[in-house]
């Protein structure tokens, strides 16, 4: 049986995915999947999926380019 985690995390009362997504985000991963993220919470195809689904929610036309996700998606390609 695997040993309980104990951090700073432990003892707060939220649930276990925050306290994964917090522990994510302290150690500079992506806070979904746990690949090392670029910069902010996510790494960069979560980043764009995000985007994306933002974009689609709010009926948007315009792409906005100069965001994070497209400045690193430039550096990426």
């Amino acid at each position: 049986m695997k040993r309980r985690i104990e951090d700073e995390f432990t003892h707060l009362k939220i649930s276990r995915q925050r306290k994964y997504q917090l522990r994510m985000q302290r150690d500079k991963r992506c806070t979904e999947c746990g690949e090392p993220a670029l910069e902010g919470s996510r790494c960069l195809k979560h980043l764009v999926k995000a985007r994306e689904r933002q974009r689609a929610k709010r009926g948007l036309k315009r792409r906005y380019r100069n965001t994070l996700s497209y400045r690193l998606e430039s550096l990426a390609a």
